[in-house]
């Protein structure tokens, strides 16, 4: 598989080098609007002079799609229609019109268009999703997830905490990564109530706070935080209730806790997983160690679909892509008129 990066930022440095360790995968090329980043990523590759010369580029199968997000739609779409499979970073996009034009042209192409949610395979999450499935915890009853930073010192760009970009604040930042965790673990969302304030930054039309109640097909309930107030630092996990035992996954530092019972209320039986390898691979190579070894299970599954094989994990579709921004922006109707909002039949 080869594939081209259109974007030379951050998050294309960890695509890169996880294109680089995965078997029979090669950076063909990096596409950005600044040539010297584009050719500096590259590396080997070709530094392409525009987005047409390499969408024209024969030799390439996927595109990459890592700008800002307002931008994907356009770039996905082209792609598509040049024949490519893609894959566009999260958020998808900042509305849900731009999701399902997305989602229609990949269609129309018979092309693999997936988002990028790796936090799906961070060891702890795709333990505590095994847990639910296992049945040790008896019926689900509920998940709940955080994540939170502390806010603009975390940003690089303008553009990243901008209404017309990014679709909106803390929700389509961090937190559309936990809006999809939650979604993913708990089933389907039927509807959505929530809150959101902008007491600290005071951005233009952007939350430093969104929490969200998501209601399910079959009873189960989910709550959603994200926050760029959390003064303690980064914070993210996920917790999974059942009738008998609740599991939790956590970074950072990954880990994992289970606690299972005979019967509601009987004894505790505790068990605790601290992926040490994981730990001690950040300490001394960085967060970007996890980073890259989820992006290379992501790509391997992306793979998977292009050849028309059952992905071995939980890669995310366009249309978890979709509801991801639906939930967000139901959290938005929600907190201006107070009212529960029931999400349309996806794409």
């Amino acid at each position: 598989m080869r594939f081209a990066i259109i974007g030379a930022g951050a998050i294309a440095q960890l695509r890169k080098a996880a294109i680089d360790r995965l078997d029979g995968s090669a950076l063909a090329g990096v596409f950005d609007l600044a040539p010297d980043r584009a050719a500096a990523l590259a590396g080997r590759g070709r530094a392409y002079a525009s987005l047409d010369e390499a969408l024209a580029d024969q030799t390439v199968d996927t595109v990459v799609v890592s700008t800002p997000p307002n931008t994907h739609e356009d770039i996905a779409v082209a792609a598509i229609r040049a024949g490519k499979h893609v894959i566009v970073e999260k958020p998808m996009a900042p509305t849900l019109e731009a999701c399902r034009r997305m989602i229609a042209a990949a269609r129309e192409g018979g092309r693999i268009l997936t988002v990028g949610f790796n936090h799906r395979y961070f060891p702890a999450i795709k333990e505590l999703r095994a847990s639910i499935a296992s049945g040790r915890l008896g019926e689900l009853s509920h998940v709940r997830g955080y994540t939170g930073h502390t806010g603009l010192s975390e940003f690089k760009a303008e553009w990243m905490y901008a209404k017309d970009v990014m679709g909106g604040g803390a929700l389509l930042d961090n937190g559309i990564h936990m809006i999809d965790l939650v979604h993913h673990l708990m089933g389907p969302v039927k509807d959505v109530c929530g809150r959101t304030q902008d007491k600290t930054w005071q951005l233009d039309r952007v939350e430093d706070n969104g929490m969200a109640l998501l209601g399910g097909m079959d009873g189960t309930i989910g709550s959603v935080a994200a926050s760029w107030t959390e003064w303690k630092g980064y914070h993210f996990y996920v917790e999974a209730y059942g009738t008998r035992g609740m599991a939790r996954a956590y970074y950072a530092p990954m880990h994992f806790m289970e606690v299972t019972m005979d019967r509601p209320g009987g004894a505790r039986r505790k068990r605790r997983n601290f992926y040490l390898p994981t730990i001690f691979a950040e300490k001394f190579r960085g967060w970007q160690s996890t980073a890259v070894q989820t992006l290379m299970e992501e790509m391997a599954d992306f793979i998977a679909l292009t050849q028309g094989r059952a992905p071995a994990g939980p890669i995310a579709s366009a249309v978890d892509g979709f509801r991801s921004i639906e939930i967000a922006q139901a959290v938005y109707r929600s907190a201006e008129t107070g009212s529960r909002v029931t999400l349309e039949n996806a794409p």
